[in-house]
């Protein structure tokens, strides 16, 4: 008797053991977000940071990818080539991240970018846009969906000849995102006849740029055009203001000269400014409004062209799930030809 209720304490004991033990926790994935947190990039990686998350919620209430929940590792680096190839390394090594999206300057994007290259890690970038990360720097496990340089002096260098004037003075950020912007629209412009009349580069967060002021003077432009970004441009266009240049020479800029979110601190400076934008939260196309009111729902603020991240969490897992896989090689193989509809800017495809 003594023998059938010690078997009838362990059947009891084994069955309260069972029903006491959680669920099966959900396996996890991590990706990613490399970026500038802090400094005169800052608020393009803020933007980058809130688009990836807002994708991964999205993904997550609907099972995540291949079953597993997605979980973002966010690292600052410091808008400088060192850090950002110390934290990719880490994200990477010690993380064992499978997506990273990053960085936001061009000079950290492209030391990533061997990184990336020597792991075997898919890559996406969608702020950078130094020319270099579609061509010599450029590998099988990259991506992008931001406007590189070229494309850029493609689309308004034609603008500027024909409506704004033909002597332009090209003023960078003396970097590798200004460098090519400042090389690729001399080409493009002097291609459509166009007068390059001077050139000149400032070091990355420049405080003062008063002392290139003369030279601009001197050279007599009909246009200024700007490639700088962040912090640098709303210094810089503060201290054209004051000097009145923005009324004596017509202004234009770069895709990512300034965020859309500065505008309204910028109001006079930037009055007549003729920007380049790939993405505009006040668009009247059905796209970007939609997507705008999405990630304002979300954030409490509009949307601007950082968040092409967003779409990159998609890519990223409609390839992870056409492949069956999260290995690299074949991810990246599956991302050939990918398109998705109704994007934060339309239908994009990768060729």
């Amino acid at each position: 008797m003594r023998n059938r209720f010690g078997i009838a304490v362990l059947v009891s004991g084994a069955l309260l053991a069972w029903l006491a033990a959680p669920a099966t926790a959900q396996k996890v994935v991590k990706i990613g977000d490399l970026g500038s947190k802090v400094g005169v990039f800052e608020g393009y990686g803020k933007y980058q940071s809130m688009a990836i998350q807002m994708a991964v919620e999205e993904l997550n209430a609907k099972g995540g990818v291949l079953g597993h929940k997605i979980e973002v590792i966010a690292e600052d680096d410091e808008t400088k080539p060192a850090p950002a190839v110390r934290k990719a390394e880490k994200l990477i090594l010690q993380d064992d991240v499978k997506l990273l999206i990053g960085a936001v300057s061009s000079g950290a994007t492209m030391a990533v970018m061997d990184v990336t290259k020597k792991h075997k890690v898919i890559h996406w970038n969608s702020v950078s846009c130094a020319e270099f990360m579609r061509t010599t720097k450029f590998h099988k496990y990259y991506f992008s969906n931001q406007p590189d340089s070229r494309m850029q002096a493609s689309g308004l260098a034609k603008y500027m000849v024909e409506k704004m004037g033909k002597k332009v003075y090209i003023f960078y950020t003396d970097y590798a995102m200004g460098q090519s912007d400042g090389r690729q629209f001399k080409t493009a412009l002097e291609k459509l006849g166009g007068e390059v009349v001077g050139v000149a580069g400032a070091p990355l967060d420049t405080k003062d740029f008063s002392p290139w002021f003369g030279a601009i003077t001197q050279s007599n432009p009909d246009v200024l055009f700007l490639a700088f970004a962040g912090t640098s441009s709303l210094r810089l266009m503060t201290q054209l203001h004051s000097f009145g240049m923005t009324k004596r020479y017509k202004l234009t800029g770069i895709d990512c000269f300034l965020l859309q979110q500065d505008l309204p601190a910028m109001t006079v400076p930037m009055e007549g400014f003729v920007q380049l934008s790939h993405f505009s939260a006040h668009s009247p196309g059905a796209d970007m409004k939609a997507f705008n009111e999405k990630f304002k729902k979300r954030w409490g603020v509009d949307a601007n062209i950082a968040v092409g991240a967003y779409d990159a969490v998609y890519f990223w897992k409609k390839a992870v799930e056409k492949a069956g896989s999260f290995e690299a090689d074949t991810v990246a193989d599956a991302h050939e030809r990918l398109c998705i509809d109704h994007t934060h800017i339309g239908r994009q495809c990768i060729r």
